[in-house]
């Protein structure tokens, strides 16, 4: 199950560990993970933090992306600090857990944004059942869901792994690796990637023809109910394109993870080694483009970032002026007491 594919930058045939390399850690490299590491994990705490001090920003839809901050933020407290270690250490337990988490993490975000983008599609096609269809209750179901799906299929590997080791090259271990990986390509990324290519399509020439609509409707519409009906739609494409975004993004950046790891198992070279470096940064990058995206991106993300902003230099401009209070009674009555020690 080898999942860290910049660990065999540095193969040696001779090495102790069957070609694995005693270490590759380099600190330029390692210190620029780390800062995208304190980057990711920052990100993603405003994103929570704002979800929940702000009560406008608990819809449905970002409920679902506050789960998918979530997920996101283990990349930056679990994912990257493994594969540094286990890229410095090779160990194989570190190693192990390394894989785990970023088969979680990437299955986790992929279904993430499945569910998003099918709650928009009932949103956008079925208006008038969207209440009833799509719950708070039935969100944290799905929310539910996707963590114990993305876990379960992220640990099922250690029945083959754990007996024989991460660095082993047991035949049994190797087909089985084999088959969980092409299985995984086809059910957790190309089948659901397909589905919502499908779904987005459909979503942006159904706002299409509602904005037409509307323009030949507005004629007999007064100009504020026309304004207002095309703005809703421009706010729902809006938000499709971030989700559209997102997705594209994650697909360009993880499906060179999966390739990366089959390349192994095949022995087919689909990559030069150069690339396996910035393929690194591009799937880590993905835990911090999201939140980026759907914070600056969406409006009510944006402007609660806005709110929450202000509201903090307010606070922080009280405290200081408290501070610059306090100090100038302390000197006025410092200057009373030195005038009349003065006099007497």
């Amino acid at each position: 199950m080898p999942e860290n594919s910049s660990c065999f930058l540095n193969q040696s045939n001779t090495d102790e560990q069957d070609g694995w390399a005693s270490s590759y850690f380099v600190p330029a490299y390692d210190s620029s993970l780390i800062v995208l590491c304190v980057a990711i994990i920052c990100v993603n705490t405003l994103v929570l933090v704002l979800y929940s001090k702000r009560r406008q920003l608990r819809t449905k839809t970002n409920t679902l992306l506050a789960s998918l901050a979530t997920s996101d933020l283990l990349m930056g407290l679990c994912g990257v600090p493994l594969f540094i270690a286990c890229n410095a250490f090779l160990d194989g337990d570190v190693c192990i857990a390394q894989g785990v988490v970023f088969r979680f993490i990437a299955i986790s975000t992929m279904f993430h944004i499945f569910a998003i983008t099918g709650e928009r599609y009932i949103c956008v096609s079925h208006p008038m059942q969207y209440i009833n269809i799509v719950t708070g209750k039935r969100i944290l179901r799905v929310i539910a869901c996707i963590w114990a799906i993305s876990l379960f299929v992220a640990v099922i590997q250690l029945s083959w792994v754990l007996p024989f080791g991460y660095f082993s090259d047991n035949e049994i271990k190797f087909t089985a690796s084999l088959a969980y990986n092409w299985v995984g390509l086809a059910v957790c990324f190309a089948i659901p990637f397909l589905a919502m290519v499908a779904f987005y399509t459909r979503m942006f020439i159904t706002i299409h023809r509602q904005v037409q609509k509307i323009r030949r409707q507005s004629v007999n519409l007064d100009f504020a109910t026309s304004s207002s009906n095309v703005r809703s739609s421009y706010r729902q494409l809006r938000a499709l394109i971030t989700f559209t975004l997102m997705l594209g993004i994650f697909a360009g950046s993880w499906i060179t993870w999966f390739f990366s790891i089959l390349q192994i198992y095949t022995k087919v070279q689909l990559f030069p080694e150069v690339s396996m470096v910035i393929f690194d940064f591009l799937r880590f990058g993905v835990s911090v483009i999201n939140p980026l995206l759907y914070t600056f991106l969406k409006n009510d993300f944006r402007k609660a970032l806005v709110s929450f902003l202000k509201c903090r230099r307010t606070n922080l401009q009280d405290l200081t002026s408290q501070g610059t209070g306090t100090t100038s009674q302390w000197k006025q009555r410092h200057s009373s007491l030195e005038l009349n020690r003065i006099k007497h």
